[in-house]
C-alpha cells in the first residue's frame, strides 16, 4: 500500500499534469529542491521546508478541488461546508473544528468510558458475577431491575463489535446506575470487605492500582480543558527545603518492592524529620487516593493523592503524612489499607476541584531518608523502555511508564529552571527514552 501511494505522488509530481500544483511548487519551491523533486524524479526524503511546501501546495489543491466539485459553490462565491471566504480564497474554518471538539468532551460521560469501550468491556465481563452476587446478597427495591440490567449488559459486551454506540452507551449508562447503588448500599452488606473489593474493580481498579490504560483511574472528569504545556504555575513546595531531585524512570527497593520501576520522581527534604508543606500547580481535581502502612514502619500510615490537570495530564504526590484538615474532611473516612505496593486506589466521587496554589498536604517523607513522590502521567505519551530497562517488558511497570513524564516539564519558565537545579545533570528521565507521540 505503501509503494503504491509512493507511486501516485510520483505520477502526480513527474507528470506535471496539475498546472495548479506546479505553480504553487514553482513559487515555493527553490529551483534546485523543484528540479529535484520534479524535473529529475521524485525524493522521499525531502528537506524539511522543502516538506512543508510540499504540503501547503497539496492542501491548498484539495480545498480548490473541493470548491471547484462543491455544490455550494456558485455565483456568489460562497465556500463548500467546513472552509470561509478570506482574501478571495477558501480557507479551512478552524473555529468549527475547536467548537466541535469543545462540544464532544462535554456530552462524554461516564458512559462513555464504562460502555463503548472494548477494554471496560472486558472488565466488566470479569466483575460480572460478583456483581449479580452482591445485588442477590443486598436488601434493595427493584432487585430484579438491576439483575436484567446485568444481563443486558453482559450481552452488549460480549458483542462489541456488533451493538451499536446507541446500545453501548446506553448500557454503560445503566451500569453507572448499578455502581451508584451498590456504593450507596454497601455498608449494609454483611461482608463490607468483600463488597468494597468489587466495587474497586467496577471502578477499574485492578492490581497495582489503576488500568494501565487509564491514567485516570476510571474517574476522569469530562468537562476538562487541554493545555499545551507548560501550565503549572504555582509551586508544589518550598524548594529551599529540598536537598535534591532524583529523576523518574530508575529502579529502587523499598516497600518490600524488589528492584520495582519507579515511573514518578522523587522529592528529598533537605533536614530529615522536617515538614515540608505541599500545594497543587494548577487548577486540578482530586480523583483518587491511597493510605497505607509502611512495610518497614509499620506505625506509619502514607498517603497518596490523585490528581487531574486537564484532558491529558494526571498528576500524583505520594509519602503524605497529613491530608489538609478540611480537604480530609470533603473526602471523607480514609480506608487504611496494611499492604504498601498492593494498595488499591481509591476513587472519589464526585471528584473535588482544587484551586492551583492550594494545601493540599504536609509531609516529612519516608523515615530515615525524607523522600516523597511527585509523579506525572500524559495520556498522549507512548514512552519505549530503554535498552537496560526491557527485563520489565510485558510487567506492570512497563504500563505505567508508558504514559510517565517529567512533572518539572510543565512548569511555566522560571519555575521549571528552579526545579531543574535540583536535578543531577539536569536529566528528568531514563537515559535512552524514546517517545513516539
Amino acid at each position: 500500500m505503501e509503494d503504491a501511494a509512493d507511486q501516485c505522488i510520483e505520477t502526480l509530481l513527474v507528470s506535471q499534469s496539475n498546472l495548479g500544483l506546479q505553480q504553487c511548487l514553482t513559487n515555493e519551491l527553490g529551483d534546485q529542491s523543484y528540479n529535484s523533486l520534479i524535473t529529475k524524479h521524485f525524493s522521499k526524503n525531502p528537506k524539511k521546508n522543502d516538506f512543508k511546501a510540499f504540503h501547503k501546495c497539496l492542501s491548498e489543491l484539495k480545498i480548490n478541488t473541493a470548491v471547484a466539485n462543491s455544490k455550494q459553490y456558485n455565483e456568489f462565491n460562497s465556500c463548500p461546508e467546513g472552509y470561509l471566504l478570506k482574501n478571495d480564497t477558501c480557507q479551512f474554518d478552524k473555529s468549527k473544528k475547536k467548537n466541535s471538539k469543545q462540544q464532544n468532551e462535554k456530552i462524554l460521560s461516564d458512559e462513555e468510558a464504562y460502555g463503548s469501550n472494548k477494554f471496560y468491556a472486558n472488565m466488566w465481563l470479569k466483575t460480572m458475577d460478583e456483581i449479580s452476587s452482591l445485588l442477590l446478597e443486598s436488601q434493595i427495591n427493584n432487585k430484579q431491575k438491576y439483575l436484567n440490567i446485568v444481563s443486558n449488559a453482559i450481552s452488549i459486551f460480549r458483542r462489541m463489535e456488533k451493538a451499536t454506540p446507541d446500545q453501548q452507551r446506553s448500557t454503560g449508562k445503566q451500569m453507572v446506575e448499578v455502581i451508584n447503588l451498590l456504593e450507596k448500599n454497601f455498608k449494609a452488606h454483611k461482608n463490607v470487605e468483600k463488597y468494597k473489593d468489587v466495587l474497586m474493580k467496577i471502578s477499574g481498579i485492578m492490581t497495582s492500582g489503576r488500568p494501565p490504560a487509564d491514567i485516570f483511574i476510571a474517574n476522569k472528569v469530562y468537562d476538562c480543558k487541554s493545555y499545551s504545556k507548560p501550565f503549572f504555575t504555582h509551586h508544589v513546595t518550598d524548594l529551599s527545603k529540598i536537598k535534591k531531585i532524583l529523576a523518574w524512570g530508575s529502579v529502587r527497593t523499598g516497600g518490600r518492592a524488589t528492584d520495582s520501576l519507579k515511573s514518578h520522581t522523587y522529592m528529598v527534604i533537605k533536614k530529615v524529620g522536617s515538614e515540608v508543606l505541599i500545594h497543587v500547580p494548577t487548577d486540578s481535581y482530586l480523583i483518587g487516593y491511597e493510605a497505607s502502612r509502611l512495610y518497614e514502619f509499620r506505625d506509619t500510615v502514607h498517603h497518596t493523592l490523585h490528581f487531574q490537570a486537564s484532558c491529558e495530564i494526571a498528576y500524583r504526590f505520594g509519602h503524605l503524612d497529613i491530608i489538609e484538615p478540611s480537604l480530609q474532611e470533603n473526602i471523607g473516612t480514609l480506608v487504611i489499607q496494611e499492604i504498601q505496593h498492593k494498595s488499591k486506589i481509591v476513587p472519589i466521587r464526585p471528584p473535588i476541584f482544587i484551586k492551583g496554589g492550594t494545601l493540599v498536604a504536609i509531609t516529612k517523607g519516608v523515615p530515615i531518608s525524607g523522600w516523597w513522590d511527585f509523579g506525572l502521567s500524559n495520556k498522549n505519551n507512548n514512552n519505549q523502555l530503554p535498552k537496560r530497562l526491557l527485563t520489565y517488558k510485558g510487567k506492570i511497570e512497563e504500563e505505567s511508564f508508558r504514559f510517565a513524564d517529567c512533572p518539572y516539564d510543565y512548569f511555566v519558565k522560571d519555575l521549571k529552571k528552579a526545579y531543574y537545579k535540583k536535578i543531577k545533570k539536569k536529566r528528568c528521565g531514563p537515559k535512552e527514552i524514546k517517545k513516539n507521540n
